[in-house]
């Protein structure tokens, strides 16, 4: 029981959790706890039919491959201890067991939440408190986000009030990933919207309007003239358009997923037959790729340094278990 590890949720969160703990147990575990290896389970649990539900079937194949593989290690009677259990539906997790909706309890001495969560107290409150405006309505897509017009004003709120990430929902779009690539780049939209010289809250009629330039003379972007051109307002704001720079999951023993979008599909992106072009890259040119992304998403070069120190270090060292 003690050395079970249940992991709720197989997003890209999950997987790679699991992945680094099987690549510990294979190189770190052999040199520390090699009689402990064989009593080692490690449950990935999904309420859906697949994991990473954002990547192609292919990707998914792979990944299950690279999870569910054997570890050979000397003295050691041959390991496979990871096991991927799907439509499995987690309906409470106490001190011992993780327990699911058909009856069935799981004893565990570790539990990762990697699965979704509920909107925050603040969220569902402001819901709330604008149920009396065209809020309630935008609830039928929103379903306990706050729901947000093209230029994230929520709506209801008089164009006083802005939401992005996970809380917010937008009303002209389908519904885009709860993902900091998403957060990220409506924070970088309303840092612009706002530093530049609008009008996020006028009306017409008793209703809100697009964003307008106040300063004609100020210089304007690309996506500005476009929104422009296609509303036929001269200095109206560009609304937010999200741009897919594709997934990445890494899956263990230096190989990982990538999938990025290239070309838009045809037809309503809302739709679930809509079929965007996808580059799809597995295995170790996965895995650079991978790596190449997490070091640009530093912050500083002294971030990329000691980052890449510490896989150096790994590398020929294993793992500083000094703190477990």
């Amino acid at each position: 029981k003690e050395l079970t590890f249940v992991i709720v949720g197989a997003g890209p969160t999950g997987i790679e959790f699991a992945a680094e703990l099987l690549d510990f147990i294979e190189e770190d575990g052999r040199r520390y706890y090699k009689d402990l290896l064989p009593f080692v389970r490690i449950k990935i649990v999904e309420a859906a039919p697949s994991i990473l539900r954002p990547f192609e079937d292919g990707m998914k194949d792979e990944a299950i491959r690279k999870l569910t593989r054997k570890i050979e290690i000397e003295g050691v009677q041959t390991l496979q201890p990871l096991e991927i259990l799907l439509n499995k539906l987690v309906s409470e997790v106490s001190a011992n067991y993780v327990y699911f909706k058909d009856g069935e309890k799981i004893p565990y001495g570790m539990a990762l939440w990697a699965a979704g969560i509920g909107p925050l107290p603040i969220t569902t409150s402001m819901v709330e408190s604008l149920d009396d405006t065209e809020q309630k309505e935008a609830q039928d897509f929103a379903r306990g986000r706050l729901g947000v017009d093209p230029w994230l004003r929520v709506i209801g709120g008089e164009g006083k009030v802005f939401a992005l990430g996970d809380c917010s929902c937008v009303s002209s779009t389908p519904m885009l990933p709860a993902t900091a690539q998403v957060a990220s780049q409506q924070g970088e939209f309303l840092g612009k919207l706002l530093s530049k010289d609008y009008c996020v809250d006028a009306k017409t009629g008793g209703v809100i309007i697009p964003p307008m330039m106040l300063d004609e003379g100020q210089s304007r972007s690309l996506s500005e003239r476009i929104a422009s051109f296609a509303t036929g307002e001269k200095n109206i704001a560009a609304p937010f358009q999200y741009l897919d720079l594709g997934i990445l999951a890494y899956t263990g023993s230096g190989s990982a997923l990538a999938q990025l979008q290239v070309a838009p599909g045809k037809g309503d992106p809302s739709s679930e037959t809509w079929n965007p072009v996808r580059l799809q890259i597995k295995g170790a040119l996965g895995f650079g790729l991978w790596r190449s992304i997490y070091l640009w998403k530093q912050t500083s070069p002294k971030n990329v340094v000691l980052v890449t120190l510490d896989w150096l270090k790994v590398k020929l060292f294993g793992r500083d278990i000094s703190i477990l």
